[in-house]
């Protein structure tokens, strides 16, 4: 259940940053279906490899790393197979790359203290009765 809970986040995450990112550029967009399938497998994979954070024998930071270069190799593959980048990455590449991802680790940071502080408010509700 756990694991399905993941990759829903991830899809939603991914979808919504993704949605950003277009209407951010400057021109007419189109978007193929190569594209949503793309978006979503990538999406998919960051909802899923989040399983690093549950391991207790490393660090957060550690496990945020390890999270990360997973993802440069998922999208790496990926736009590298749809032709959105050459062989070999080029600096703007990795800066989208960077930016995105401190975007999401952002959402969902802000996720995680909307949660945390709601589950504050049940237990002191619940210490009060």
């Amino acid at each position: 259940m756990k694991l399905k809970n993941r990759l829903y986040t991830g899809l939603g995450t991914g979808s919504f940053i993704y949605m950003i990112v277009l209407l951010s550029r400057n021109y007419n967009i189109s978007i193929t279906r190569a594209e949503i399938i793309s978006v979503l497998i990538i999406s998919a994979c960051a909802g899923i490899f989040t399983f690093i954070f549950d391991i207790e024998r490393i660090s957060y930071l550690f496990a945020l790393v390890i999270h990360f270069f997973m993802m440069i190799i998922v999208v790496f593959l990926i736009s590298t197979y749809n032709h959105w980048i050459e062989i070999f990455p080029t600096a703007d590449f990795l800066e989208s790359i960077v930016l995105i991802y401190l975007f999401s680790w952002l959402i969902s940071f802000l996720n995680t203290k909307k949660d945390a502080k709601e589950l504050n408010m049940l237990l002191k509700n619940k210490n009060n009765i």
